[in-house]
């Protein structure tokens, strides 16, 4: 696999327009690409932040089967109209859904909720609500969010997560380094693919990291 991709930031399913301000979806291109490479037809493919959906709607688009967790019940009911199998998504935190009502898992794509490392109270694993915990909370939970993973990935299998560093506001957050840093501890790192977008769109940069970890 190539370290440097391009593509386009587009999406078939445009947003309701309450929802549009909140739109970082990676495109449709950029899903197709890691699930084609990544996996086969039936097998099961997970989106732990599902979003709007992007990763579960390209999955069965491919015949794959699709499985995801949003917190946010608005988002969840989008996503289910856009979805063959609407079961496939839980209404809950990646922190504290029951892994075991998932099946086994062949391959996670997502991308993580952001946070600045400062001046940012706003907690992402509680729908961005001010609960008090800080950037060093966030990093140990997205830790203990993939060992929940890990309990029903496939040994052997991969795990896709598409992040940035930021650049807000001349404050600079290393997200996609600590991010990958704290993945480690549950996962093998194996690649890092720079992901340039077009047009081009960012948090201070204009390209972001593809991290490919996998289970053994």
């Amino acid at each position: 696999m190539k370290t440097i991709l391009k593509f386009d930031t587009r999406n078939k399913i445009c947003l309701p327009q309450e929802f549009e301000k909140d739109d970082v979806r990676f495109s449709d291109s950029f899903a197709e690409y890691f699930i084609k490479h990544f996996t086969k037809s039936g097998d099961t493919v997970f989106d732990p932040f599902a979003g709007f959906g992007t990763t579960l709607y390209i999955a069965e688009k491919l015949d794959r089967r699709a499985f995801g967790v949003e917190l946010l019940p608005e988002r969840v009911e989008f996503i289910k109209e856009n979805l063959r199998n609407q079961s496939g998504i839980i209404c809950d935190s990646s922190l504290q859904f029951n892994e075991s009502n998932l099946p086994e898992i062949d391959f996670v794509l997502t991308s993580p909720p952001y946070m600045q490392r400062i001046n940012h109270p706003e907690y992402p694993f509680a729908g961005y609500q001010i609960t008090g915990q800080g950037y060093e909370d966030y990093l140990i939970e997205i830790a203990e969010i993939f060992n929940k993973i890990k309990k029903r990935l496939k040994y052997g299998s991969y795990v896709v997560i598409e992040v940035s560093n930021l650049l807000i506001d001349g404050v600079f957050t290393p997200l996609a380094w600590d991010i990958a840093g704290s993945v480690c501890k549950e996962l093998v790192f194996k690649q890092e693919i720079i992901i340039e977008w077009e047009p081009t769109y960012g948090f201070g940069y204009d390209h972001s990291y593809a991290f490919i970890f996998q289970n053994i």
